[in-house]
């Protein structure tokens, strides 16, 4: 194990922010936390702790390149406009300090909190934190700056903006080698969040046209927090901030629910493209996420055995219940590739957050666990492994897949062609689908066929008496299905 963690080489850490706000109401509900910066930070400390504490394998901060990329806007707009960053030698350096910059970064985990990940014996893993706090420090000859988080970029030219361009940019490389660095590093890993996903999509698209990222020489990992995939919830369209104060990105964004829209079909043309070549997708959704839909965030039309699915749910809201139970199992069925009949789509809204209660859709960014699922992800599946019926552990954890050489390892599962199923995610649900939907599944040949299944489904049918639900979803979510209660 010791040699595959070697073997990683060099890492690059390309951090894509989502959508921020405008100026206006961030001055009312505070600045966004979810920036690139965070991201870079928070992946590259995971990476650090992981392997020490799995293979006691010490990465130093040099072989770590960091890509928090800033801008906003438009979704292709935002493309263009990161790629630059890469790309561009001649573009403004101000403030960065080169590859080896003196930075102190620092990072508050959250208390308990709690990853669902949907191949676990129990279905759920909880990762556990007493809200320590971890400092990460890169040599050079300077002495260190403290590094503090600071406000969304902002691209109407605000001193918060301008701050966090600043910091992004004394973290990244200087611009005449980012190019050289994406290129000379080992094992690539993007995470993002929210609009981020496709414009991540869309710009790991882009650099393996100019042949800057090579699947065929790295391994590529794409980790997805609450993506915008099928669009927001669609009853926030008609919301009046949405419709007349906020700006036209933002609006843009109800698109990705009408797969004949311009921007749903470049995004899956973008998805088909880099699944295809071999990049690792895991798609994390959060409960109670107040924006975006479960099934949004795990891309519910496209199938493709790189893709992985999993939720997070923060530790006040985690319940070992007959509703966290059935979610995790969907979420299963969908990792090993069995049709969930769109169970996901009809309880997305029950485990919707709200938008003057929760915020599940910002909570997903700051979990360490989060990120490590990711590493585990890239560095154990293969192509056989990545719908892997095993329920002994979160992540398919075959040797030979963490051992094996870069090439072999991104390339695995690259030649299948991405599945795609079309709906319309404005169009409103009929919700009493939902016991003809669960008697399917339990008559499921591929399901009944399978002992682990088959054992879930008896611990679904135990709880499923024993669930007390309290709010109104789920108490009618549980009054519909009691039809198919004798079967369970």
């Amino acid at each position: 194990m010791d040699e595959g963690a070697h073997r990683l080489g060099n890492i690059a850490v390309i951090g894509v922010h989502g959508w921020f706000p405008i100026r206006m109401l961030q001055m009312i509900a505070g600045e966004p936390t979810g920036k690139s910066e965070k991201f870079c930070l928070m992946m590259r400390d995971a990476l650090k702790s992981y392997l020490y504490e799995q293979h006691g394998v010490e990465v130093d901060d040099s072989r770590i390149t960091l890509f928090p990329l800033v801008g906003e806007g438009r979704i292709e707009d935002r493309v263009e406009m990161l790629l630059s960053q890469i790309v561009d030698a001649d573009g403004p350096n101000e403030g960065s300090q080169g590859a080896n910059a003196d930075v102190v970064a620092r990072s508050d985990s959250r208390a308990t909190s709690d990853i669902v990940s949907s191949s676990s014996p129990a279905a759920a893993t909880a990762a556990t934190a007493t809200a320590t706090k971890s400092k990460a420090k890169s040599k050079g000859k300077d002495k260190a700056d403290s590094v503090k988080e600071s406000g969304a970029a902002d691209s109407s030219g605000n001193p918060a903006g301008k701050q966090s361009a600043m910091i992004a940019e004394a973290l990244m490389p200087e611009r005449s080698r980012r190019v050289e660095k994406l290129k000379e590093a080992d094992t690539v890993f993007v995470v993002t969040h929210s609009q981020g996903t496709p414009v991540s999509a869309m710009l790991l698209e882009r650099l393996m046209e100019l042949d800057i990222i090579d699947t065929h020489r790295q391994r590529v990992g794409m980790l997805a927090m609450a993506g915008i995939s099928h669009g927001p919830f669609p009853y926030l369209k008609d919301n009046v901030v949405i419709r007349y104060i906020e700006s036209e990105a933002a609006r843009e964004l109800f698109e990705l629910m009408d797969p004949s829209s311009y921007q749903s079909q470049r995004y899956v043309a973008a998805l088909s493209t880099i699944l295809h070549k071999g990049v690792r997708l895991i798609c994390t959704g959060s409960w109670v996420d107040e924006v975006v839909p479960l099934y949004s965030a795990i891309i519910q039309g496209v199938s493709h055995p790189n893709v992985y699915r999993a939720v997070y749910i923060d530790a006040p809201h985690y319940h070992d219940d007959f509703l966290t139970s059935l979610i995790v199992f969907a979420l299963r069925l969908r990792n090993m590739d069995i049709y969930d009949h769109d169970l996901l789509m009809h309880l997305s809204e029950v485990v919707a957050g709200s938008l003057w209660g929760h915020s599940g859709h910002s909570t997903v960014y700051g979990e360490p666990a989060v990120y490590k699922l990711s590493i585990k992800w890239l560095l154990y599946s293969t192509a056989s492994t990545s719908v892997s019926t095993s329920a002994s552990t979160s992540v398919p954890t075959a040797p030979a897949g963490y051992q094996a050489n870069a090439q072999q390892a991104s390339v695995s599962g690259s030649q299948i062609h991405m599945s795609y199923r079309p709906f319309n995610a404005g169009e409103k649900l009929n919700p009493f689908f939902i016991p003809w939907i669960m008697r399917t599944l339990w008559d499921e040949p591929e399901i009944r066929q399978n002992d682990s299944l088959r054992i879930e489904l008896r611990r679904l049918a135990k709880q499923f008496d024993k669930w007390m639900p309290e709010t109104k979803a789920g108490k009618e979510l549980k009054y519909r299905l009691e039809p198919v209660r004798a079967a369970l």
